[in-house]
């Protein structure tokens, strides 16, 4: 396994939620549906909410946290948005969900890893202030799916 940086897993989610905030463009682009459309809309405006809040943190991280080194392999972006190449233009609001669910859960593995290798009180609080901010998006996400049947 190799090393990274604290600076280099914050760039890793960051790369993720714009992949993910493009995917979700895209798809707005093929559909026809109100309601996707919609939920894309809305999937897209978080992802991109959330990549600006790994910048924004980078940016106001010291830089000694920054450079902590931890053992982590960055994954391909491929594999933190497993399936996705399979999503179509006729994709369902659930399946939706499902997706954006699936990337959070993954980043929050990522992070809540991070956080128990800590080597410094800083780093695990940046780590678990990040848990916190995608377990919170990720509540925003399902009160979204479950509102979209009133749309």
């Amino acid at each position: 396994m190799s090393y990274s940086t604290v600076k280099d897993v914050l760039d890793y989610s960051h790369k993720i939620h714009k992949h993910a905030s493009n995917l979700y463009q895209q798809l707005r682009d093929q559909t026809q549906r109100e309601r996707v459309d919609m939920m894309l809309q809305l999937l897209a405006d978080h992802e991109e909410q959330l990549a600006r809040s790994m910048q924004n943190l980078h940016e106001h991280t010291s830089q000694r946290v920054l450079e902590e080194w931890h053992q982590f392999e960055p994954g391909s972006i491929s594999q933190a948005l497993e399936g996705c190449k399979e999503y179509h233009a006729d994709i369902s609001v659930d399946e939706l969900v499902q997706v954006a669910l699936r990337i959070d859960d993954y980043l929050i593995a990522l992070y809540r890893q991070m956080a128990s290798e800590a080597t410094s009180v800083e780093a695990r609080q940046l780590f678990d202030s990040l848990i916190q901010l995608e377990e919170t998006e990720k509540m925003r996400t399902v009160r979204a799916a479950l509102s979209a049947n009133d749309w």
